[in-house]
């Protein structure tokens, strides 16, 4: 037998139907802030990531799945969406001459990480991104489409966690603090951490060791260094949240593990996961467009994992997608009309099926109940000679006759 790789899933029916329903709570949700639809590729040339997401984040430089086609050239299967999206926009002059251009996504990811609950190697996401305007209305925007999917689905006990990590010009003298802070801390740091303080000193901060996390807990924080525009753009987000009764907390090390992200960074957090208890997060990033070779264009975004989400809700009772009707015959002629009838009814965009092998009733009534079926019609030797159908509410159990060429009506009633 061949199995899946680790930290790959399968998902069958019985899950399907909670997975489709996140997925379309998502969907109905970007559609009412009118977001457009985008399908980027799966995979990428390997700068687009190491460019976008940053050479010293654990995604570069521990986590992708990185190949060479047959003409050398290195590729990567995609390990987080913004990316993506940015280089579509940027290589797609029509959409970067709008003004304000919003995108939504959905579809898989990988990462080669070590397997574990709500952490896999092949997994999905969906998301939005923003071009085109530094207002703060769209850094509230993106957090309250958030917002309104975590309601939508029924995610009851959460926590927005919110920051800004500023620009280019006041960060540059925070990340000279934390760099002297760590510096004369060095023996406590994980081996990543030694490097990155040379590197990157603000991913000290999202490292995940105990060590690391517990010096994090006295190192200087961002918001002392706003500049006026970077606090002021800060003020007017939560102000935004206010407004709109969007509750959240200010975490002032929270800078997300992508290099990206300036100004606005936020989380959505439960203690429903365990240890990976985000199951969304996003920020502005205002400098990555330009990265890609764009003209100098910001944006904001998110993105979710539907894994994750679906752990959260799984003890969630989902309305059960079933099929409209379902035929039982006795063969023979019952067949024959009932396979008329069926053809019929899928034509009127009924969901409908039967099973063409003579059984039993009981046999059939269960294959009707394991398939969900609101009605069953039967349709036997006295509904052959009266020209109507047996047809019968699985819910009620009430039955009643109803003439071969009215049962779509009947239904749509």
């Amino acid at each position: 037998m061949i199995l899946k790789p680790p930290g790959i899933e399968d998902i069958f029916p019985d899950r399907i139907n909670r997975w489709n329903f996140v997925l379309n709570s998502a969907v109905d949700t970007f559609r009412t802030y009118n977001f457009k639809e985008l399908i980027v590729p799966v995979m990428e040339f390997t700068d687009v990531f190491a460019r976008g997401i940053g050479t010293d984040t654990d995604i570069v430089s521990k986590e992708m799945f990185t190949f060479e086609d047959r003409g050398g050239r290195s590729l990567t299967l995609r390990p987080e969406g913004t990316a993506g999206v940015v280089r579509a926009y940027v290589e797609n002059g029509e959409y970067n001459r709008l003004s304000v251009c919003k995108f939504f996504y959905n579809g898989p990811m990988f990462r080669a990480e070590k397997p574990q609950k709500g952490r896999l190697r092949q997994f999905n996401q969906f998301g939005a991104e923003i071009f085109g305007s530094t207002d703060p209305y769209y850094d509230y925007e993106i957090i309250s489409v958030v917002d309104e999917i975590t309601r939508r689905v029924g995610i009851d006990s959460y926590t927005i966690l919110l920051n800004s990590i500023g620009c280019r010009e006041c960060r540059s003298e925070y990340m000279t603090n934390l760099k002297e802070y760590y510096s004369s801390r060095q023996e406590n740091l994980c081996a990543d951490c030694k490097r990155r303080l040379n590197t990157n000193p603000l991913r000290l901060l999202d490292c995940k060791n105990e060590g690391c996390v517990s010096l994090r807990s006295s190192a200087p924080v961002i918001k002392d260094h706003l500049c006026g525009e970077c606090r002021d753009h800060f003020a007017k987000v939560k102000e935004y949240l206010d407004l709109s009764g969007i509750k959240y907390k200010e975490d002032p090390y929270l800078v997300r593990g992508l290099d990206y992200y300036t100004k606005t960074t936020f989380e959505f957090v439960t203690d429903k996961l365990g240890g990976q208890n985000a199951f969304a997060g996003g920020g502005r990033y205002d400098y990555l467009v330009e990265q890609f070779g764009g003209k100098p264009t910001p944006g904001v975004g998110f993105a979710a994992g539907m894994e994750r989400i679906n752990l959260i809700i799984e003890n969630k009772d989902i309305p059960e997608n079933g099929i409209d009707l379902y035929f039982i015959h006795t063969g023979g002629d019952t067949l024959t009309k009932s396979f008329e009838l069926l053809n019929g009814m899928r034509k009127q965009g009924f969901s409908a099926d039967i099973d063409p092998e003579v059984k039993g009733f009981k046999s059939q009534f269960k294959r009707a109940e394991r398939e969900k079926s609101r009605y069953v019609v039967i349709i036997g030797e006295d509904e052959l000679v009266s020209g109507s159908a047996t047809v019968k509410s699985q819910k009620t159990g009430a039955q009643e006759k109803v003439p071969f060429d009215r049962i779509a009506d009947f239904l749509e009633k």
